[in-house]
């Protein structure tokens, strides 16, 4: 019997690559013995992700299909035969136990592949809308879990596992900062910030009340003009990144965010009531079905690009119940994903 080794494809984007990091963890914390190996594609931001991680990486060639024009699509088309030949003769030289696709370019491939070779295959899915990969071989794959339970039928799966995403520990053991009369507002946009939202809050400054302490995130290119407007706010913070997270998080009170599948499982960890704007242009509008499932709960105020203006951004800081609503995100939490989808793979290994 050889090494214990699960092969995981995909990436792409941190809400790909952190999650199947935290996954890799957990899967040889069982067993020192084992092996993870991933496999992405050169241009996802898995290439300096995962080996800064500690983990090996094999590329293959492929691209994306959804949402491409039609000169991106016939060349990415006319990729897929190479990338699967690459994806095959990956698995010939690693002989993975099982293999988990965590969706991204790299992930179709790669299971179709292992499926055809008999080894044992597993996605999990991130958000709400499945993406075009794992809605591909969902038909296929041995197991399916996901962070959803929306996303299931979607998937046609019936006997999907709800698992939840894998967050960080330290999101679920965050500590409230000792409350001051002021409330405490976090506003970010992802790690490049958001446009739309530091020019919306920027307008509805002066529809806030003057005693909010606020921390804006702003991204690398508008830190110099939000942090201008800020004239009148003196407990304001302007800041183009923040790291750690968790941190600023825990001190909130109400967060306006994005509302990838990430942001939705920290925020449910840490317990925070949110004014989402979900990114119009994601894939299958996937961030509005993610901020919709928090919305339902009472974890969340939801404000499309389309609605979203200076005036409704106030009227719902305004609306915003910190208490109720924090104890509904909090009561979405997955503190059990990471172990949960481990505990799957086992099982089909």
């Amino acid at each position: 019997m050889g090494v214990t080794t699960l092969m995981i494809a995909g990436g792409g984007t941190g809400g790909h690559i952190y999650p199947a990091i935290a996954i890799a963890r957990e899967f040889m914390a069982r067993d020192a013995s084992r092996r993870v190996v991933f496999v992405g594609t050169e241009y996802g931001l898995e290439k300096t992700i995962v080996p800064k991680a500690g983990f090996p990486l094999e590329f293959i060639s492929v691209g994306g299909l959804k949402g491409k024009g039609p000169l991106d699509l016939a060349k990415n088309l006319l990729r897929l035969p190479g990338g699967f030949v690459q994806a095959w003769r990956v698995i010939g030289r690693h002989h993975p136990s099982v293999v988990l696709g965590v969706g991204g370019y790299s992930s179709g491939p790669v299971l179709l592949a292992a499926w055809m070779r008999g080894v044992p295959t597993i996605i999990h899915e991130q958000n709400a809308y499945p993406g075009l990969a794992n809605r591909s071989v969902a038909k296929f794959v041995k197991a399916v879990a996901v962070a959803f339970a929306d996303a299931a039928p979607r998937l046609k799966r019936n006997d999907a596992v709800v698992t939840g995403n894998p967050v960080r520990a330290e999101f679920f053991t965050a500590q409230p900062r000792n409350r001051a009369t002021a409330q405490r507002l976090l506003v970010f946009g992802g790690s490049q910030g958001s446009k739309l939202l530091n020019d919306t809050v920027i307008k509805a400054l002066p529809l806030l009340p003057r005693d909010l302490e606020i921390v804006h995130q702003t991204g690398p290119k508008m830190l110099d003009e939000v942090r201008r407007s800020y004239a009148e706010f003196p407990n304001a913070r302007i800041v183009d990144y923040i790291d750690p997270m968790v941190d600023e998080l825990a001190a909130a009170d109400i967060v306006i965010a994005r509302a990838g599948a990430m942001t939705i499982g920290e925020l449910a960890a840490v317990g925070r009531a949110a004014i989402l704007v979900p990114f119009a242009a994601a894939t299958n509008n996937h961030q509005e079905m993610n901020a919709r499932v928090m919305e339902k709960a009472g974890a969340a105020i939801v404000i499309t690009e389309k609605e979203l203006t200076p005036q409704a951004l106030a009227a719902a800081v305004a609306r915003i119940e910190p208490r109720t609503m924090g104890a509904a995100a909090k009561a979405l939490a997955a503190p059990e994903a990471t172990k949960k989808i481990v505990d799957t793979i086992e099982k089909i290994i």
